[in-house]
């Protein structure tokens, strides 16, 4: 039984920082393909097909994120003071969650104003 909540607690405390990571990539390669075959000069309203879809990545992964913190938050609320240990993860989970969505939002916030193509 310890094994197991070992591993789901490094499990979820990579989470957020994986989820980081699937915006990186998926934003990456959405901005390759679009450049390729010309995202940029197709509109979609008032901003280009390109930017309406880095911009709905980015929002799924802020989403994504933001979903961890409340359930983060009320692991950490329900910590019991005897498991220290539970205490360490309850605490560093919400940490790096909070980090997660804090650096996804300043990294990626670029797709919102600069240009996608050169």
């Amino acid at each position: 039984m310890i094994g197991s909540r070992s591993a789901a607690n490094l499990v979820l405390l990579c989470a957020g920082l994986v989820i980081w990571s699937s915006a990186f990539v998926s934003l990456y390669g959405a901005l390759s393909i679009g450049c390729a075959f010309g995202w940029e000069s197709i509109a979609l309203g008032p901003i280009s097909l390109q930017r309406g879809v880095l911009i709905g990545l980015w929002l799924v992964h802020i989403l994504m994120i933001a979903a961890l913190l409340p359930w983060a938050w009320s692991r950490l609320r329900r910590g019991k003071g005897g498991e220290q240990l539970e205490g360490f993860f309850a605490r560093t989970v919400w940490a790096a969650s909070v980090v997660a969505l804090a650096v996804t939002l300043i990294n990626y916030a670029p797709v919102v104003s600069l240009s996608a193509c050169l």
